[in-house]
Formats: structure tokens, C-alpha cells, sequence
């Protein structure tokens, strides 16, 4: 016997037909069905888990991220292992090279558990952040309230001095916490965050440094404004907006940042601009961000060499003589179409992945990407100061090299006052390898990584070490220099003011300068008994010394040395026992250098005439100035003829 049902929808109709024994057929089918359901269920959340399945992009880079530095993580705190990796002293009073937990990049461990599309890992970011916080100064009373120390094994009592830049720094991650993943923190621990990112504002206002420090000054500024509109508060919001307005006024009335084309701090401040934009609502904070933003480029930009994919000179403040694979891969990720190639390289700017890039202006990318047809100068002012101590820039460029200097600049570590690159051909094909292909413009990397680019530079050591209380003035056109150098009374040794000396006094066994090449197939020679000439691949740099240089009354002593991977020049000052040297008392103190930077090693180079004191003319005491003392100017035969470089008689402050 046939039954006939019939279901009614709205316009259809649709006639199922079942007999007496259907029924347990359609049942066995509705349960089989619904057993593959469930098996589709388990095992979409099983790849859900292991992140192959429903993860988007960004999602699985984090997890490549994470899982690239598991084997760095203590377990038994979920902090990552590091190493105290500057001297002992800076900060620390660890040795370099000691084995610790860093509290900043156990701050950044949290901030991508909890980015992680992965829920074990929302829970194991929560702990690691509880564990991070419980390690903030929390007293109001204490003078480093707000801040955290550098490494956990190290409380801010036991640091040779304290960092109160990590109050901005560790502000900046938890502001990404708590915009993007509040909604994944416990509830204690989302209220200890907010507490935490109070008390950062907090030690940001009381500390409250000016324009003059660039990247603190705008990464202060995002924490405090964004800190303003996450917790409600509007003098957070109010001071961030004020600081983000004054970093502008700076950058308006120089045309640059303190921090001067730093390869170190410009991507500091590019990617604290970018957390703005994406964090902050504020109309006035925003358009600051954007003006901001866009010097930060067109800095870069206009120094940025294609042909040895480095950043060319002057630095301000660097960590090392070649761009680092991170800083290429930020600058590669905001080319637009060519961002894609970041993701390859295991080195990028991994935690910026969490915060969106904004794409370099068009009018921009030509000088990333396109290699200068014929050669170029740069010069702008940097930092503006009393006249004596503006610091003015130059850069020179062609398609194989770049020089650059700043006017004026102190030796401690991280400063590059004169330094130049070029391209070394390795199969002694000079310039018939250079190409216009885009793809291949040395934002990979590869030159730095395998030295067929040459890094030359200038130094002043004190006992081997880069020396703070010391300075260079340049005077600089297209690819010649010249250069005068001196000491300071009111500086450090390591840095210009952690370990201040009272007075300039000094104990030291070595006074040096130093001109430095490093590349493959680097050689010095003596040209004539004041002139030297580097080399290495097509491109040569002529030193010119004079007998007028002297230190504390003395001669300087030239000689060099060389190996297959490097060049040195050094001038010794002081060589022995070790005594000490009171700068305001020193006789006789000046060093005066000249240089040429050229191409073609296969032409002799043939001096003008011996070099002697009448190729730099000395001008004793015709110039001063009622604040800065008296100078003496040094004309270098028609270099700067009608423009003296002026030079401090003596040992002056900064």
C-alpha cells in the first residue's frame, strides 16, 4: 500500500513518497548522515588545531612565527632565552654574552600567543603575560615606577643604570593587547593589563622627554594617546595628542629628525607612526601621524643606495655597519606589489605582522627600487642648534658607491659620522654587472650577507673601544671631505652620558684614529709619507694626512695593516702605559684628514705634490663666538676655499 504526504511551502510544492518499510530506511539514513556530520566536525576542529585548515594568511604566518621560536622558550616560565648582548655596563651588569630572559621579548611572546587563531595558545599567552606584569615597578612612591627591568633575572635595583624607555616600549605592545585581544584575556588579567598600561603612561608623563628624542617621543606619544582612548582617559589622550604635535613642530622647523637617518630608529618610528594610525582615532594625532610618516619616508628614501641596497651615510645611531635583513624586509613590505617577497625571508619585522603597513608614496619608490643613472648629492640640515653645532648632512652617490658625513657628530658606538659603500665585482667585471632589474635591487640582502659590498668608516678609539668624547667636523662636496677632529669635556667613554666624566678626565693606555675598510679583497698602501690609499673591487678612497695634526702636542704615528677581508689606517695618538689624560689641560690637540673617494683602481693615483701643512691651510684665530670659545678655520686646496671649516681650538662641551 502506497501512502502520499504532502508539504506545503509558499508557490511549491514538494511530494515525498514512502512506503511502510521507508521509514527505517530514511531513519538509517538521517543517523548516517548525521555520523559523517560529526566525523566532519571532528576532524575540521582536530586541523583547526593544528592550524592547517580555516587559517587565514596572517593567522598561519603568527603560527610560523610561534613555532619558528619554540625551541627558544624556558618552559618553565613560557619567557624566551636571549643574551645580554652589549658591554657590561650599558644598562646591565651582566657580562656580555650571559644567558637571560628578556621582560621585552617575553612581552612580545604574549602579545602573539594571544594573536594566535589557536585557543591553547590564548591560554598560555595569558600566563606568560600575568607572569610579564608581575615584574613591572607598581609603586607610586618608587622612582622607576611604570618600568620594567631588561632582563627577569635582574631587578631595576641590580641594573648598572636604568632604561626608562621600556615604560614606551612595553606600553606600545600591551596597547596591541588590549585593542586587538582584550576579549581573549582572563578577566584579572585583563584588568592587571589596563593597570599595567596606566602605570606606563604614567612614568611616560612623569619622564616626559622632548622632540629632540625621536623615537621615544612618538612611541611615547601612541602609547599615551591610544592608552587615552582604550581606558577612557582623557589626559593620557590629551598629552599624547600635545607630544605627537610637538614631534611634528620639530620636524617642521629642522626638515628632520634628531635621530637623523638612523637605521636603527627610523624603523622604530615608521612602525610607531603605523600603530598610531591603526590604534588612535584622534583627527589631530591622525594627521600628525600621517605628516610624520611621510618625512620618515622621503629620509629614508632620498639616502636609500639600490645598487648596495644600504642606507648611505651619515647615521645618527646604528648597531652595525650593513642594514639588517629585518630593516630590508620593512622596507619591502611596504613597496606594494613587491611586499609579498618579505614573507620569505625568516628574518622579517615578525611582530609588526600584527600591525597593518601603510605602502610607501608612489613618488617615493624610484629611490628604493631604480639605480641613480648619474652621480648625486644630498645635503640637508638635521639637527638644529646654535650655529657652531647644526648639524648639517651630505651624501654623495653614483651607481657603484656612496659617501656621506655629518658636520659635525660625536664617536661613541652607535654613531656613523663618515661612512661610504660600494659594490665589490668579484669576477673583476667592475661595472658590467650593474643592472636595472627591479626584482634583483639588493633589498634581499643578499649583498650584506656575503660581502660584496665594502663598508668604509671613520673611528676614534680609546683603548680599542669606540669613544664617546669625541668629535668629528666635516666639511663635504660630491666625493671629497674634509676633516677635523677633537676631544670633549663633558661626555663618557662608552656612551655620551651613561658613564660621564667630571671634566673630561680620562685614564687610557690607546688613543686612536681609525680608517676602516671592510670587504673582500681590502688593501691599504702608503702613497707618499702623508697620503694612503684604500681599495677594494673598482673603487678607491685616497687618505690625506698632515705633520699640522697632533695630539696633546704630539705627532701622530700612521701605519697599516690588512688581511683578505679588511683595511686599516690607523693614526695612533697615544700608545703605553696606561695614565691618565685631563682634556682641559692637554697641549696642542687637533687632527686634520682629507679624503677622495673615487673610482677605477687600474690609474695610478698620482698625488698633486707632497703632501705638506701648505695643502691645508691653518687659520689660527679668526674665528669665535662669545658661547662656544674660539675656533680655528682649515681651508683644504680649493675644496672649501672661500668656506673655512671651523674646528673648537680646544677640548669644548657638546
Amino acid at each position: 500500500m502506497i501512502h502520499s504526504s504532502r508539504l506545503k511551502f509558499p508557490k511549491t510544492e514538494y511530494v515525498i513518497a514512502t512506503s511502510s518499510c521507508g521509514h527505517s530506511r530514511l531513519k538509517s539514513i538521517i543517523f548516517t548522515g548525521f555520523i559523517i556530520f560529526l566525523v566532519y566536525v571532528f576532524c575540521g576542529s582536530v586541523l583547526w588545531s593544528a592550524g592547517k585548515v580555516f587559517v587565514s594568511e596572517r593567522d598561519q604566518l603568527i603560527l610560523n612565527i610561534i613555532k619558528r621560536h619554540d625551541d627558544e622558550i624556558d618552559p618553565s616560565n613560557g619567557f624566551p632565552w636571549g643574551s645580554h648582548n652589549s658591554p657590561k655596563g650599558y644598562h646591565s651588569n651582566f657580562d656580555k654574552g650571559t644567558r637571560v630572559h628578556p621582560t621585552r621579548a617575553a612581552m612580545d611572546r604574549a602579545m602573539l600567543l594571544l594573536a594566535s587563531p589557536k585557543r591553547e595558545h590564548h591560554v598560555e599567552g595569558n600566563k606568560v603575560l600575568e607572569r610579564v606584569l608581575e615584574l613591572q615597578d607598581c609603586d607610586p612612591n618608587s622612582k622607576t615606577f611604570g618600568i620594567w627591568s631588561w632582563y627577569a633575572e635582574e631587578s631595576l635595583s641590580e641594573m648598572a643604570t636604568v632604561d626608562y624607555n621600556w615604560a614606551d616600549f612595553q606600553g606600545a605592545v600591551l596597547v596591541i593587547i588590549l585593542h586587538d585581544f582584550a576579549h581573549r584575556l582572563e578577566a584579572d588579567v585583563r584588568a592587571r593589563a589596563e593597570r599595567s598600561l596606566e602605570y606606563c603612561c604614567r612614568a611616560i608623563i612623569k619622564r616626559n622627554v622632548g622632540a629632540a628624542y625621536t623615537n621615544i617621543a612618538i612611541t611615547g606619544a601612541t602609547v599615551t594617546a591610544a592608552a587615552g582612548e582604550i581606558l577612557g582617559n582623557e589626559k593620557f589622550l590629551e598629552f599624547g595628542r600635545l607630544r605627537i604635535l610637538r614631534s611634528l613642530n620639530h620636524f617642521r622647523d629642522s626638515g628632520a629628525f634628531n635621530e637623523y637617518n638612523s637605521p636603527a630608529y627610523s624603523p622604530v618610528v615608521i612602525e610607531e607612526l603605523e600603530r598610531m594610525l591603526y590604534v588612535v582615532s584622534d583627527i589631530e594625532c591622525r594627521n600628525a601621524a600621517k605628516e610624520l610618516l611621510s618625512g620618515a619616508w622621503s629620509m629614508l628614501a632620498i639616502r636609500y643606495h639600490p645598487m648596495t641596497g644600504e642606507l648611505a651615510g651619515p647615521h645618527s645611531r646604528s648597531y652595525a655597519d650593513r642594514l639588517s635583513v629585518k630593516v630590508r624586509s620593512m622596507i619591502l613590505a611596504r613597496l606594494g606589489d613587491w611586499g609579498n617577497d618579505y614573507k620569505l625571508t625568516q628574518s622579517a619585522a615578525e611582530l609588526s605582522v600584527l600591525v597593518p603597513k601603510r605602502q610607501i608614496d608612489e613618488r617615493l619608490r624610484k629611490y628604493f627600487l631604480e639605480i641613480p643613472s648619474k652621480p648625486r648629492e644630498v645635503k640637508n640640515l638635521f639637527i638644529k642648534s646654535r650655529p657652531a653645532f647644526n648639524v648639517i648632512g651630505t651624501t654623495w652617490m653614483d651607481t657603484t658607491s656612496t659617501i656621506g658625513t655629518a658636520s659635525y657628530h660625536t664617536f661613541w658606538e652607535q654613531s656613523r659620522g663618515l661612512i661610504a659603500y660600494w659594490t665589490i665585482d668579484e669576477d673583476n667585471k667592475n661595472n658590467d654587472n650593474i643592472t636595472s632589474n627591479k626584482r634583483n635591487n639588493n633589498l634581499s640582502a643578499k649583498k650584506s650577507t656575503n660581502k660584496t659590498v665594502a663598508v668604509f668608516r671613520l673611528r676614534f678609539k680609546r683603548n680599542g673601544n669606540d669613544f664617546a668624547s669625541a668629535w668629528g667636523r666635516h666639511y663635504q662636496k660630491d666625493n671629497k671631505i674634509l676633516s677635523a677632529l677633537g676631544l670633549l669635556v663633558d661626555q663618557g667613554s662608552m656612551h655620551p652620558s651613561m658613564d660621564r666624566s667630571v671634566g673630561g678626565v680620562f685614564r687610557a693606555e690607546s688613543f686612536e684614529v681609525e680608517y676602516h675598510l671592510d670587504g673582500f679583497g681590502s688593501r691599504v698602501k702608503r702613497l707618499s709619507e702623508f697620503c694612503y690609499e684604500f681599495s677594494a673591487g673598482s673603487v678607491r678612497v685616497i687618505v690625506h694626512t698632515t705633520p699640522e695634526s697632533k695630539f696633546d702636542g704630539e705627532p701622530i704615528h700612521w701605519r697599516t695593516s690588512s688581511n683578505v677581508t679588511s683595511a686599516t689606517l690607523t693614526g695612533v695618538c697615544y700608545s703605553g702605559v696606561e695614565r691618565e689624560f685631563v682634556f682641559s689641560q692637554l697641549r696642542d690637540t687637533r687632527i686634520i684628514l682629507g679624503l677622495e673617494l673615487l673610482q677605477d683602481t687600474l690609474k695610478k693615483y698620482e698625488p698633486n705634490a707632497k703632501i705638506n701643512s701648505n695643502n691645508f691651510k691653518i687659520i689660527e684665530t679668526n674665528f669665535k663666538t662669545t658661547r662656544d670659545g674660539s675656533f680655528y678655520g682649515i681651508i683644504w686646496q680649493n675644496l672649501n676655499d672661500k668656506t673655512p671649516l671651523l674646528a673648537p681650538i680646544k677640548p669644548t662641551q657638546k
